[in-house]
């Protein structure tokens, strides 16, 4: 059924309010080990998200496709809650045309991916390399019974290497990722070859001792990291006193470096959003200034909660699109050079089931990385505990790097230089 009959049943069961949000996603991948195709894939998928009201209540509901009996659910739900919850429809707005999918073709870097191979041969260490390669594209349609007809879209590539040297329980392994809305922009070759040298380096390990580092915050383990803050700075989570950002905002917490923006505007990064999922139009904004908080995050339900406006963060809850750490003017090596000795991590997970906690900031995380010496890597870290808060480490952040790299549409940073951070062997 289409979306226009879909309004028409609707109306006829007195649905006096409906909201769709169209998702049509179209791509390709493949992953390629030691030269050879492992696996590929073709996608086409369009799915909705439905917002409804029905006497004076609203309900929200997913589906993939759109029939009558997808109406009767909704009367059923609202029947079924006891919520009174009343939301906000998009009143009639200025169309933006749904655009014409491109073409996806993957063929030319498939060849690329195989030729890749050929690094693997000329170091004798690596016994395996595998690339991966995506091409993605992305339109959010929002139609109302009201008027609304308003599309955004994204069209991105990512590219991921890892290369793994060793046998049995020696294996060490290491990987990187690049996403970016202009695949012709991807060096595959010194990608890759980067990837191969630091996982030889790091086959070679040193334990640490436990005390207090200066380290180096790579830039995809610092975006990773400053994707919580999402959650911390999320209304719901302020309004429940789930975040350790409670009664913080407009009071410095942070580095005086420190300054994080949100973009969805920006169509040069991969996060790029004209509206969120609910309508609200984004809009660029400081969330951090010089380590003061700024804003929190709202939807429409926290918004309308504080009577206040939609920060256009509606995204399945409260999330975040190109929210990133305002770069600095030095690269990577300067940033070694900058540290002498220290320790440079370029990857972590949770460590004793723990990881990063949005409601104390407390942070204990398994760490994976280099181990620095006169500016220059010298071997790899054995793998080490970081303890710290998020109110240590974005405080005693010394300098921001120049390479802003994004790995995901949410957040993305610089590499970052702290000074005496905790870690354990």
């Amino acid at each position: 059924m289409d979306i226009q009959s879909f309004f028409k049943k609707a109306q006829e069961r007195k649905i006096t309010n409906l909201q769709i949000t169209e998702k049509e996603t179209v791509g390709s991948m493949v992953e390629i080990i030691n030269g050879k195709i492992e696996s590929f894939k073709n996608y086409d998928h369009i799915g909705y998200q439905l917002k409804a009201e029905y006497n004076k209540k609203t309900v929200k509901l997913s589906t993939d496709y759109l029939e009558e009996n997808i109406l009767d659910l909704i009367i059923l739900k609202v029947e079924a809650t006891d919520t009174e919850y009343e939301d906000e429809y998009l009143s009639k707005k200025e169309i933006i045309p749904k655009k014409e999918r491109p073409n996806i073709d993957i063929s030319e870097e498939v060849k690329i991916l195989k030729q890749l191979d050929s690094f693997r041969k000329q170091y004798k260490e690596i016994n395996k390399l595998t690339t991966y390669f995506l091409e993605d594209y992305t339109n959010t349609r929002i139609v109302s019974n009201s008027g609304t007809d308003i599309s955004t879209d994204s069209h991105l590539a990512s590219f991921v290497v890892e290369a793994t040297v060793g046998k049995d329980d020696k294996v060490t392994s290491f990987d990187r990722e690049v996403l970016t809305t202009n695949k012709n922009e991807i060096d595959f070759t010194s990608f890759t070859e980067d990837v191969i040298q630091k996982v030889i380096i790091q086959s070679s390990k040193e334990k640490p001792e436990t005390k207090k580092y200066n380290i180096i915050l790579d830039s995809y383990v610092a975006g990773r990291i400053l994707s919580n803050l999402a959650t911390m700075l999320s209304a719901t989570s302020i309004r429940n006193k789930v975040s350790c950002l409670e009664k913080k905002k407009n009071k410095k917490v942070f580095s005086n470096l420190l300054t994080i923006l949100e973009d969805p505007t920006n169509s040069k990064y991969p996060g790029y959003r004209l509206f969120d999922d609910e309508g609200t139009k984004t809009i660029p904004k400081n969330i951090v200034n010089k380590g003061k908080i700024e804003t929190y995050l709202y939807n429409i339900k926290e918004a309308k909660i504080k009577k206040i406006s939609s920060t256009g963060n509606g995204y399945n809850g409260i999330g975040t699109k190109n929210m990133y750490i305002i770069p600095g003017q030095k690269n990577l090596p300067d940033l070694f050079q900058d540290l002498k000795d220290g320790i440079y991590i370029t990857d972590y997970m949770g460590a004793m089931g723990s990881s990063i906690n949005c409601v104390t900031g407390q942070i204990s995380l398994q760490i994976f990385g280099f181990i620095i010496k006169d500016g220059k890597i010298v071997s790899g870290l054995e793998p080490s505990i970081m303890t710290t808060t998020i109110f240590e480490l974005l405080s005693n952040i010394q300098e921001i790097g120049s390479d802003l790299k994004f790995t995901n549409t949410t957040s993305a940073s610089p590499s970052l230089l702290i000074n005496q951070i905790s870690i354990a062997r």
